[in-house]
C-alpha cells in the first residue's frame, strides 16, 4: 500500500477541502474519477486511496461513513462511494430540479461544445435516460 500511495501522490491528486460549493465537488470527484481511471486502479485502491484526497469535513463524513459500512458488514465499492458522495451534496431535491433540466433541455443559442458540455454535467442526474 505504500508504494501504491507514493506513486498515486506523485501524479499530484486533487484534494477536497470541504469548504467547496457542490459545483466544485462534482469537479473533484470528476477529476478523481479520471485519475483512477488513467491509473487503472481497481475499486480496492479507489476506495483505500480516496480518505487521502478528502480533508476537513469531507474526511470526517467519509471516515465515519466507513466505519458504520464496515460494521454492516456492507461491501463498499467506488460506484457506492461516488452514489453516497452525491447524495451528500447534491440533495433529492437539487438532484429532482437537473433531472427535469436534462429532460427539457435543447440546443437553441449554444454552440454544439457548449451543450454537449451541459448534457453531460446533466445526465449524471437522469441516470435512467443514459440506459436509453
Amino acid at each position: 500500500m505504500e508504494t501504491l500511495l507514493k506513486r498515486f501522490h506523485s501524479f499530484k491528486p486533487p484534494t477536497l477541502k470541504g469548504s467547496e460549493n457542490a459545483i466544485d465537488c462534482e469537479c473533484w470527484l470528476e477529476d478523481i474519477d479520471q485519475f483512477f481511471d488513467s491509473l487503472d486502479y481497481s475499486d480496492d485502491h479507489r476506495i483505500r486511496l480516496v480518505i487521502h484526497q478528502l480533508l476537513g469535513d469531507d474526511k470526517s463524513w467519509w471516515i465515519s461513513m466507513k466505519k458504520a459500512l464496515d460494521n454492516r458488514g456492507t461491501v463498499v465499492t467506488w460506484s457506492f462511494f461516488k452514489n453516497e458522495f452525491y447524495k451528500l451534496f447534491f440533495p433529492a431535491s437539487y438532484r429532482k430540479d437537473k433531472g427535469a433540466e436534462f429532460a427539457t433541455l435543447r440546443q437553441e443559442n449554444m454552440n454544439i461544445e457548449e451543450y454537449v458540455s451541459k448534457f453531460d454535467s446533466l445526465l449524471k442526474f437522469a441516470p435512467h435516460f443514459a440506459n436509453n
